[in-house]
């Protein structure tokens, strides 16, 4: 393949940094709607949580040679911060699959409705909330120690495109001369 097919290609379809972002940003709002549970209700949370479950499994197989890179060099020469973030990552995974069982544990609607029995255990609802609060705190220091990236992407994906467009938009205004006026 030439490389100008190749890179037409990459410019109909979306690049792989795009899919990341879209998709690391579509979980973080979905995860900020499904906190707010008075806003929601209960089985609107518990079908948005079932969803997260499906968006971290597809996060986690797009970031899938990224783990299986740093699974390998982990205890080879690395920065500090690719350890912690490879530390938080795992962690953020154990709390999310955490929240995601125990939410199957306790639902009331949404494991209900397909006909399995729930507990209403305080264990399972403990663990729940728990888990909640250690990924918030996790997330925040997973953005914090990639705020860079998500600058340059915001930029790259929201700010660049939204000024280009703009600018093409524009229109031009012509003033006649003085001469073309008398």
């Amino acid at each position: 393949m030439s490389t100008r097919t190749t890179t037409g290609a990459k410019r109909r379809g979306m690049s792989r940094t795009r899919k990341l972002w879209v998709v690391d940003v579509t979980l973080t709002l979905v995860f900020l709607l499904v906190m707010n549970v008075p806003l929601t209700g209960i089985a609107i949370h518990e079908w948005l949580g079932i969803a997260i479950g499906v968006g971290l499994i597809v996060h986690l197989v797009q970031h899938g040679d990224w783990l299986a890179t740093f699974t390998q060099r982990f205890r080879s020469a690395t920065s500090f911060r690719n350890r912690l973030n490879y530390v938080m990552t795992g962690l953020l995974f154990i709390a999310f699959v955490s929240i995601i069982l125990s939410g199957l544990v306790i639902s009331e609607a949404a494991i209900p409705w397909i006909g399995i029995a729930t507990s209403s255990s305080v264990f399972w609802l403990w663990l729940h909330l728990v888990s909640v609060d250690f990924v918030l705190l996790l997330t925040a220091l997973h953005i914090a120690l990639n705020w860079k990236w998500i600058v340059k992407s915001v930029d790259r994906y929201i700010t660049k495109p939204i000024r280009a467009r703009s600018s093409r938009r524009t229109p031009t205004l012509v003033y006649p001369s003085a001469k073309e006026t008398s």
